[in-house]
């Protein structure tokens, strides 16, 4: 009896949605064409207290496109939430994660793990070959080690300190079962190494030795001196797993931390500093707020205002820009930029290649372009160790096609670790025509057909647009190529 209901109600379903589809395609068709019309759509990334910088925009390469022109129409793309946490007690400058310290009972010296020997073993643990760590106050390396229960009698095995990115060898020492043994791992001295704040760093051990032991692990975080990022079953990037406690690492690491009183310092005044962060973010949030009423250029984005969040801030901009306005072309760039927005109109307007319903992006590309293992660009989660063709972030232009399926699929595009790598793997499931053109430059760099300028600080922008007016040249009143400003 259920089954002939549900069936039944499948059918009606049909027949109501089939009969009511024109109607529903009017209805949409109908509501999109209440949409304000442009010829080029232009979102530039912008950060909340990036005042000078919108200004210094608005008055030199944006001035020409003002509300009352129908032609261009230009919005800063800004974060609707700062971020709460004080620079200096988050986990890195990118993101908005909390650097929780807890130093109560540390000593200025512990080890990275500590082994447990179990009463009975049920079952051998899996010991892992490598872990990367995030140094997130200076400290010093002045001890590598193996789990002592790993090693061969009469076999040694290689301890290395590795550059993430580079893969070389930083360290390394060879440790056999005739070394001096703490907390279940066997270690050997280096020369000391000074790792700073924010760096990235990679253990690996090699050679012949169990890969199975009967023993627990417990990591020590040094009270959160150390965040540990990667676990490495292989020497391959692609290969490692995101950190779990659960997991256990063959080599441990022996860590000094030489500004102790320093570290006390910063934990003492967190709440002092906490509060005048939060004062400042009030008089910043009071002053966007006066912006975004007097210029009505800010597109306002619902999330917190950090470099991770570039490419959700994208995302959700296409959205809205795609609902309310009607638009051939839509240009990316960011607030440091200088962009010479005329020529650009003439060309997508003139030549036949910029077809708005067909599927193309306009840029300087970025081809096999090597996947980063740390710092600002640090990426584990695209899965191959190249991306696809992508756009330089400073500028790009695309169709409305493009921007029609990148809203079509904004809810289910997942975010990689930066807006323009971003891009470049979304699209790569359509495949669209790359039109590379040299002339849009990534950085402050210039020549004579340039099309813009990128990474200017606002005197900088005042200055390139000055030459502008004069020759039409972002580079001098000379012709002459290179770095003018």
């Amino acid at each position: 009896m259920f089954f002939w209901f549900k069936s039944l109600v499948c059918v009606f379903s049909a027949v109501f949605l089939s009969f009511y589809y024109e109607d529903f395609v009017r209805l949409q068709s109908k509501i999109l064409s209440f949409r304000e019309k442009t010829v080029l759509a232009v979102g530039i990334l912008s950060a909340q207290g990036n005042f000078e910088q919108r200004e210094a925009a608005r008055s030199t390469w944006l001035k020409k496109y003002s509300s009352e022109n129908n032609d261009v129409k230009a919005w800063f793309i800004v974060g609707k939430d700062s971020c709460k946490i004080p620079p200096e007690y988050r986990v890195d400058p990118y993101s908005c994660e909390k650097w929780n310290i807890n130093i109560s009972g540390l000593k200025d010296a512990f080890y990275s793990s500590i082994a447990v020997q179990s009463s009975a073993c049920f079952s051998e643990k899996r010991f892992y070959q490598g872990f990367s760590f995030h140094v997130n106050f200076p400290v010093v390396i002045e001890k590598l080690g193996i789990l002592s229960s790993l090693l061969i009698e009469g076999h040694e095995a290689t301890v290395s300190i590795m550059d993430v990115q580079t893969l070389e060898k930083i360290t390394q020492v060879r440790i056999s079962t005739n070394y001096s043994e703490s907390n279940g791992y066997a270690y050997k001295n280096i020369d000391a190494l000074l790792f700073p704040k924010n760096y990235e760093g990679w253990v690996l051990v090699e050679g012949y030795l169990k890969d199975t032991a009967c023993t627990n692990i417990v990591w020590n975080y040094g009270g959160g001196v150390i965040t540990y990022n990667r676990i490495y079953p292989t020497p391959d990037h692609l290969s490692s797993k995101k950190y779990s406690s659960e997991m256990y690492p063959a080599p441990s690491i022996g860590f000094i931390i030489p500004e102790m009183n320093k570290l006390r310092e910063i934990i003492n005044e967190e709440e002092s500093v906490t509060n005048q962060w939060s004062r400042f973010l009030k008089k910043i949030n009071k002053m966007l707020k006066a912006e975004v009423t007097t210029k009505k250029d800010i597109f306002i984005v619902d999330t917190t205002d950090t470099y991770r969040s570039l490419p959700n801030k994208l995302l959700k901009f296409y959205q809205w820009l795609y609902l309310n306005y009607d638009f051939s072309f839509v240009m990316k760039t960011d607030d440091d930029s200088v962009v010479n927005i005329p020529y650009l109109l003439k060309k997508l307007q003139e030549d036949s290649q910029f077809d708005p319903s067909q599927l193309w992006l306009w840029s300087n590309l970025r081809t096999n372009w090597q996947v980063n293992y740390l710092g600002k660009w640090m990426d584990y989660e695209y899965r191959s160790t190249n991306y696809p063709s992508f756009p330089c972030g400073a500028a790009y232009i695309f169709s409305q096609k493009i921007a029609l399926w990148l809203t079509q699929n904004a809810e289910i595009l997942y975010t990689y670790q930066g807006e323009d790598v971003s891009i470049g793997i979304w699209l790569s499931a359509i495949n669209p025509n790359f039109i590379e053109d040299e002339n849009f430059e990534c950085d402050e760099y210039c020549k004579p057909a340039s099309y813009n300028r990128a990474q200017l600080n606002p005197d900088k922008i005042f200055k390139v647009w000055s030459y502008f007016e004069r020759c039409q040249s972002l580079c001098s009143c000379h012709s002459e190529s290179g770095n003018a400003v």
